[in-house]
């Protein structure tokens, strides 16, 4: 409360905020749209120009302390705050926020780029902030999150799927972006702060999203995808990218029978013939192909949604193209994560032997045998590089590290996971009923033992848990979310030997364990 007193004082002194109550006609929505625009007495000074704030609010019932907070803030300093809402995360209204930015450029002084433009949202609110800075870079260049939800369903309101802060990551890293508890004042302030301070335009860029289509600093998506999964495109640059449609995030099985149309900017000579080459990760075949750029100097690439190595040009191009981690069934964050690196060259030509150099973005990350040498390799051909690193925050949830060769930047995304402590108290469900759930967990003979062959969750305390491990022998087949509850139903491949002890980590809500057991012999 003294915050907000002390606020409204500083207000006074300013002027007061001057809220309008407006209205436009979307294409997106489909219909008339409204919404509140407070402006900064600032405002009526002649050809004066401001950066804009976006706040998404939900359904929230009014909150009288909170909008004489937003009054203020805005009273006291020179932006403008849009009000928009209530926001959905399925349907039309994730896909709102570029229309509208349209809209309030075309109808007030603003300072119309992504630097001057920021995001922000309480609850559900707060986590499709996040999510519309990571779907639109090139609109927004900071986002924050008031006490926002974690996970939500979002998406095609046909087939959503189960979207966390977590799977945000990769398209994140182009913009500022914080969580917070209920500071308004403290939020925005940062917001001000990021337009004098913009983060720049990445060289390379990532995106994952719920939706089939999209279009992320002039590249555009096409996809026949009318399932839930994740459009993904990773290390988008002139030279090429990474294409998959996923699952789930960050490592879900591909969807192969999708197709996809991807077009890029106008970067490539009008009408000429263009070197492609097209590499499936699975089986690693390779496809030489040339394309015609159009009139406006853009290719258009057609892939299915396994994961594909596309590189353009007749020299060699290297991608960072994948890792294993080495030692562990997961990385924890706090303790050297050691992983191998596996680089391809995705071009028409051999490339040369050349250094590497390790970058990272990520707070606290050190590396412990940075220098390195990619070795020559022939177009289609991949080599492991081992890479040793530790983030000292044990805290966070994810790590970026960076190859930079002379070709350009590639980054890769580890998930990481707090230190978990080794449990027995858990339970393997092969086919059993679980109370709470109308139907099997799992596929098996219900011995409570897991066999090559079968299907099964881990129960903590009850009830499934969400696994997460890199070893051979498992399969994470399905990941569900059922009673408010995500968890998955693994499997044992067939060809494991009995007797491999099996290293899986499990969550369930915010607890995490480490789990073992032995492969059973099939009954």
């Amino acid at each position: 409360m003294r915050v907000l007193l002390a606020w409204i004082a500083i207000a006074g002194a300013w002027g007061q905020a001057v809220v309008r109550e407006e209205t436009h006609q979307s294409l997106v929505m489909g219909g008339a749209r409204a919404y509140r625009v407070l402006l900064p007495a600032t405002y009526k000074t002649p050809g004066k120009r401001f950066g804009v704030i976006y706040w998404l609010h939900g359904y929230e019932g009014q909150n009288e302390e909170r909008e004489k907070a937003l009054r203020a803030w805005v009273g006291s300093h020179d932006v403008i705050l849009v009000d928009s809402g209530p926001a959905d995360l399925t349907g039309n209204f994730p896909l709102y926020l570029p229309e509208l930015i349209e809209h309030i450029d075309g109808t007030l002084r603003t300072i119309p780029d992504r630097a001057h433009r920021a995001v922000t949202g309480f609850g559900p609110a707060g986590l499709l902030a996040l999510w519309e800075a990571a779907r639109s870079p090139e609109l927004v260049g900071s986002a924050s999150s008031l006490a926002g939800d974690r996970e939500a369903d979002a998406g095609p309101s046909g087939f959503p799927v189960s979207l966390s802060v977590e799977d945000l990551f990769s398209g994140l890293a182009e913009a500022k972006t914080w969580t917070a508890g209920a500071d308004i004042g403290a939020a925005l302030d940062l917001h001000v702060k990021t337009f004098a301070q913009p983060p720049p335009k990445a060289e390379v860029f990532s995106i994952a999203d719920p939706y089939p289509n999209l279009g992320v600093w002039g590249w555009e998506v096409a996809s026949s995808r009318r399932s839930p999964g994740f459009t993904v495109l990773e290390n988008v640059s002139r030279s090429g990218f990474r294409s998959a449609v996923r699952e789930w995030l960050p490592a879900g099985p591909p969807v192969p029978d999708v197709k996809m149309s991807i077009t890029s900017p106008r970067l490539y000579t009008p009408g000429a013939q263009v070197a492609v080459t097209y590499v499936r990760v699975a089986d690693g075949k390779v496809r030489h192909v040339s394309q015609r750029a159009d009139a406006q100097g853009r290719l258009t690439f057609e892939v299915e949604g396994d994961e594909y190595e596309v590189g353009v040009g007749a020299g060699a191009v290297l991608s960072a193209s994948g890792y294993t981690i080495a030692d562990a069934a997961w990385a924890t964050a706090g303790k050297p994560v050691k992983l191998k690196v596996t680089f391809l060259n995705k071009g028409g030509a051999r490339s040369v032997t050349e250094p590497l150099k390790w970058e990272s973005p990520t707070p606290g990350l050190k590396f412990e045998n940075a220098p390195a040498r990619v070795f020559g390799l022939a177009p289609g051909e991949s080599a492991p590089l081992p890479i040793t690193f530790t983030v000292t925050d044990s805290w966070l949830s994810r790590a970026r590290i960076v190859a930079v060769t002379a070709g350009g930047r590639a980054a890769i995304d580890v998930p990481l996971f707090p230190a978990a402590e080794a449990t027995s108290d858990f339970e393997i469900a092969d086919g059993r009923q679980v109370e709470g759930y109308g139907h099997e967990l799992g596929e098996g003979n219900r011995d409570g033992r897991a066999s090559p062959g079968e299907t099964f969750a881990i129960l903590l305390r009850g009830g499934p848990a969400e696994l997460f491990t890199n070893d051979a022998c498992i399969e994470e087949a399905v990941r569900v979310k059922e009673e408010g509850r995500r968890y998955s139903l693994a499997k044992v491949r067939g060809s494991c030997e009995p007797g491999h002890v099996v290293h899986l980590l499990a969550r369930a809500g915010t607890r995490y364990a480490a789990v073992e057991f032995p492969v059973w012999y099939r009954q």
